[in-house]
């Protein structure tokens, strides 16, 4: 959690309490999907398709997720953590629950309000965890500071097990790129079992004016195909 905490200070770094920010807020991506926040809880996810996700928190655990179809709860799985809040390692997951107590367990200390690029930042994170003294990397002389890895082996993502990018399980090289503490793009050069396949991705990052993530955009460099796209609306609810 200190590395985590270290990298906020270099990437993410938003001061969130001004006037603009609000409790209760509709995040919606690509005017489809819509997460409910309140405060700094994911409340509830709609779909297009009126299909609907409910959170129930005690503090800040997940405590409970509910599925349902057009109303109706379809199913649900009830999460029970021992003192040190943790779940045991013989608790059995329904379906693809074990996703969101991942998703929801792994805290990261970011001001980035609605916490839209988390699995990003946990994907640089467990890169950075096999790279000694990564810090030495910046290049700060520049208005634009410039993390770059020049790996000397290959990086297996084992921990990682959110990546922002479809294809390439082993790491060689990834560039990011930080203004004023915002990540506006990450560079990353990548090898695809088995066959060895050679990926190259571009993935940069708008911001609105209040700090928060308006944009995203991949881009294979080899092909010059946009791989994935995300625009990003705020509205209260």
């Amino acid at each position: 959690m200190k590395k985590l905490l270290v990298i906020a200070i270099f990437l993410m770094l938003i001061d969130c309490s001004n006037a603009q920010d609000k409790n209760n807020v509709i995040v919606t991506i690509n005017n489809k999907d819509k997460y409910f926040f309140k405060e700094e809880n994911l409340m509830a996810v709609v779909s297009s398709k009126s299909d609907s996700i409910r959170f129930k928190y005690k503090d800040t655990l997940l405590l409970k997720v509910e599925k349902y179809k057009v109303g109706k709860l379809i199913s649900e799985a009830n999460f029970i953590y021992d003192s040190n809040n943790k779940i045991a390692d013989n608790y059995i997951f329904q379906e693809d629950y074990y996703d969101y107590y991942e998703k929801f367990y792994t805290r990261i200390p970011y001001k980035n309000k609605y916490k839209l690029l988390d699995l990003d930042f946990v994907y640089i994170d467990n890169v950075l965890d096999e790279i000694p003294d990564w810090k030495k990397y910046c290049n700060d002389k520049k208005s634009t500071k410039v993390f770059e890895f020049k790996l000397s082996k290959n990086v297996r993502m084992l921990n990682a097990k959110f990546s922002p990018f479809a294809y390439g399980t082993i790491i060689k090289n990834l560039k990011l790129y930080v203004v004023d503490n915002f990540l506006v793009q990450i560079d990353v050069t990548l090898l695809e079992e088995p066959d060895g396949e050679t990926v190259r991705y571009k993935k940069t990052y708008k911001y609105d004016k209040a700090g928060r993530l308006s944009s995203s955009k991949t881009v294979n460099i080899i092909s010059g195909k946009i791989e994935d796209q995300n625009k990003i609306q705020y509205r209260e609810w």
